[in-house]
């Protein structure tokens, strides 16, 4: 039985969707490790060191090296465009051996980015989202001068 498409029905002159202008367009993906742990602090280290030098081959971008106050693990975060998402979220399913990485948009609700948006690759990892903003009155843009993400030129 064929099923029709709207696809060949899609009007250019059309007003967007609601869903489209509501399109998350950054990612952070958080690694975690056991600080106290050589074996897994020194595989997170490694793949930090992975991480950086595709950065320089232009494959990943910013990689900051910080606890983040919500995370009760040692962690690092890289940010990622959606228009490197299926590159970078691939890379990290090959390469990121035991440890533990959290997925989740950029959007202005912190806490369900956190928490009900996100995904895990390994086990889940226990935060405390009570120490994040619930609503943001701005999506938050990162790294604007790459001109990707939300810093994407538009067509408007």
């Amino acid at each position: 039985m064929l099923v029709k498409n709207d696809f060949n029905d899609l009007d250019p002159q059309k007003e967007p969707l609601e869903e489209e202008l509501e399109e998350i367009k950054e990612y952070h993906f958080h690694v975690y490790f056991f600080q106290d742990n050589k074996k897994s602090a020194e595989a997170a280290v490694a793949l930090r060191e992975k991480i950086l030098e595709l950065t320089k081959k232009g494959f990943f971008h910013p990689v900051p090296y910080e606890i983040v106050n919500y995370e009760p693990r040692g962690s690092y975060e890289v940010w990622c465009p959606k228009e490197h998402f299926s590159r970078v979220y691939s890379w990290f399913l090959l390469h990121r051996g035991d440890l533990n990485v959290l997925v989740h948009p950029l959007t202005k609700e912190q806490a369900k980015d956190h928490s009900d948006r996100a995904v895990w690759m390994g086990a889940s990892c226990p935060l405390d989202i009570n120490k994040l903003i619930p609503v943001l009155r701005k999506t938050p843009r990162q790294y604007p001068d790459l001109g990707l993400g939300y810093s994407a030129p538009t067509d408007n």
